[in-house]
């Protein structure tokens, strides 16, 4: 090859470097601009005290913005409370997020429809005993390996009784129940045959999981070492500040 062929390759592939650069450059600023918009977006319709966290997904991201949809958008809520049940964490999958580039460019979003959110939502023990003792309660939940015991004191007749018991799970789109299935040892030996009916009565626990964001039905929940983590998700939302979201439930809400 010639020099003059050379240099001209040499400038070829510099160009090329550089160009891939400022794409890639322009790639991250994109998706940081379209990030800060659906997180604005996001908070002013679910009315959220904090700024969630947004993440984009996909590369290149550019053609994304081009066409105006985004196929895996991730956003966290930290602290969310609501009816008096503190929620820790929310975090969302988002997909067919469609958001037009002549709106970002005029940073004029006004609404922000979303195909499917799937998300896990965690409840800690700690958040959940917190609700029940703001309802005057005497019982706390707790982890027992892969399930959960519900224990305290209760009135039976004027006396309290100390109990405790196994409980099964009951998720409902709105709400977590709590409903004795074993009651521990001996309690039978304590307490008079005829009241322990009343018992798993009175240690059934159900706490309400009620305005999550994006308007999320929960589906089933999993046992951690410190937290119930429930699935969680919807169908066809709208982020829009101006109309309460309206979303149909993804999924069948599971025992």
């Amino acid at each position: 090859m010639s020099p003059g062929g050379r240099r001209g390759l040499r400038i070829f592939l510099i160009t090329m470097v550089v160009a891939l650069i400022v794409v890639g450059v322009l790639d991250r600023v994109a998706a940081r601009v379209v990030a800060d918009q659906i997180a604005t977006r996001a908070q002013n319709a679910e009315n959220l005290a904090q700024r969630p966290d947004v993440s984009l997904g996909g590369f290149p991201f550019l053609t994304q913005v081009v066409a105006g949809r985004y196929r895996d958008v991730q956003l966290e809520v930290r602290g969310y409370e609501q009816d008096g049940t503190r929620i820790d964490r929310v975090h969302a999958d988002l997909t067919g997020v469609r958001l037009p580039l002549s709106d970002v460019l005029r940073g004029a979003v006004e609404r922000v429809p979303v195909d499917q959110v799937d998300a896990e939502v965690d409840l800690t023990f700690n958040d959940l005993n917190a609700y029940l003792a703001s309802q005057n309660s005497q019982l706390k939940i707790s982890p027992a390996g892969q399930g959960i015991q519900v224990g305290g004191t209760v009135d039976l007749l004027g006396t309290a009784y100390p109990v405790s018991g196994t409980t099964d799970i009951g998720v409902a789109p709105d709400a977590v129940t709590f409903t004795p299935r074993d009651l521990a040892p001996g309690l039978a030996a304590v307490i008079p045959p005829g009241l322990l009916d009343t018992v798993r009565s009175l240690l059934t626990v159900r706490v309400p999981v009620t305005g999550l964001p994006f308007n999320m039905k929960l589906r089933s929940a999993t046992v951690g070492a410190d937290r119930l983590t429930f699935a969680a998700g919807g169908e066809n939302v709208l982020l829009d500040a101006t109309v309460a979201p309206t979303v149909a439930p993804a999924g069948t809400p599971g025992l």
